[in-house]
């Protein structure tokens, strides 16, 4: 019955960090909009039109 907890306990590990490579991986450098202005800081990026 271990075995069988292991390996729930392993392939939802293995879901979680595909997830989360798949998160990163649509986090791309976005195009701002024309006529905005934009600030970029390390944990955020706020866009604001003129």
């Amino acid at each position: 019955m271990e075995q069988v907890y292991r390996g729930f306990e392993t392939s939802l590990l293995a879901l979680s960090l595909a997830l989360g490579l798949a998160a990163l991986a649509m986090l791309g450098p976005g195009r701002p909009l024309e006529g905005a202005a934009s600030v970029t800081l390390p944990m955020l990026t706020v866009t604001a039109p003129r």
